[in-house]
């Protein structure tokens, strides 16, 4: 009996695994067709300005177990708050969910998987772990597939760099000012950042600096129109590491790929943070003192450095 209840489980997850990749590039093609136009509602009129903007715009998104752009994680707000304690004087925008091209969180749409989200939020909220949260991760993961993918991921990133523009001339950015803008990307949000980035600094007419927190990342033509890529990895971290690993062209051996070409130029600078894993206490936003000093502010400094 125990066992049939196991293989039906076990079965269930692989057919909601197998539907969720199939899925997954069709919502970035029914916005590309304009399909889903509709739904993405007032878009702020870019504004240009021939006068300089000498604010700091700092945006962060966040990483794969991400709902929408209102719902972070307690580390994450946590983060959140103390960046804007360092920089008092920026401007942080942290309501952008990277996971869509048109930035529609998973619980304003209705989606096949729509009560599914919902349960997963309650149960994040109680901070329970469950199977849905792996299924929000795995959505999320193959979303930052289809932006890494050759095929979809243009598409894909033009959506998001839109969604990201918005957002920042909805906290107050005028288009054409020539304020650069530094993205954080945490995870799979970095990816999302670097993807967007060609789009982004077109529009924006602005240099785009990217940190990346733990990004799994590609060897992605963003690349190219990023006037600084910060990855900041930790020694322990072993999900930044299957990027490496499975996008072959940030292998060495690929010596002319864009990872490779933006390491030798300088563009593209690793910084190791020791003890660091991807999430969790012992994670980059982790709250617990080693030391008298916390991950999170050990990050935090870093990040300070950088931007």
């Amino acid at each position: 009996m125990i066992s049939d209840v196991l293989f039906a489980a076990l079965g269930l997850s692989a057919a909601a695994l197998l539907l969720t990749a199939a899925l997954s590039p069709l919502e970035t093609l029914s916005w590309w067709a304009g399909w889903t136009e509709d739904e993405l509602g007032d878009i702020t009129p870019p504004l240009t300005s021939p006068t300089g903007d000498r604010k700091r715009y700092i945006v962060y998104l966040s990483g794969v177990a991400s709902l929408s752009g209102e719902f972070l994680l307690p580390r994450e707000k946590a983060f959140i708050r103390r960046l804007h304690q360092k920089f008092p004087d920026a401007v942080i925008v942290s309501d952008v969910f990277p996971y869509s091209p048109r930035g529609m969180p998973l619980l304003e749409t209705p989606r096949l998987f729509d009560r599914v989200w919902r349960r997963a939020q309650m149960l994040k909220l109680r901070e329970r772990q469950s199977l849905l949260h792996a299924l929000i991760n795995l959505r999320n993961i193959f979303q930052v597939m289809v932006s890494a993918d050759h095929r979809y991921g243009p598409i894909f990133n033009q959506g998001a760099a839109s969604v990201i523009e918005n957002a920042l001339i909805n906290h107050g950015y005028v288009r054409g000012s020539g304020a650069p803008a530094a993205i954080i990307g945490y995870s799979g949000g970095a990816q999302v950042a670097v993807g967007a980035a060609a789009f982004l600094k077109a529009r924006l007419r602005a240099p785009i600096d990217v940190i990346s927190l733990g990004g799994v990342l590609a060897s992605d033509p963003g690349l190219n129109y990023i006037r600084k890529l910060h990855h900041i990895t930790g020694e322990r971290d072993m999900i930044e590491r299957v990027g490496a690993v499975m996008f072959a062209e940030r292998w060495k051996l690929m010596g002319y790929s864009n990872w490779n070409a933006g390491k030798r130029d300088g563009r593209i600078e690793i910084h190791r943070l020791p003890t660091m894993r991807h999430a969790g206490v012992n994670g980059y936003f982790g709250r617990l003192p080693v030391n008298g000093v916390s991950n999170a502010e050990r990050t935090l400094e870093e990040i300070a450095k950088l931007i």
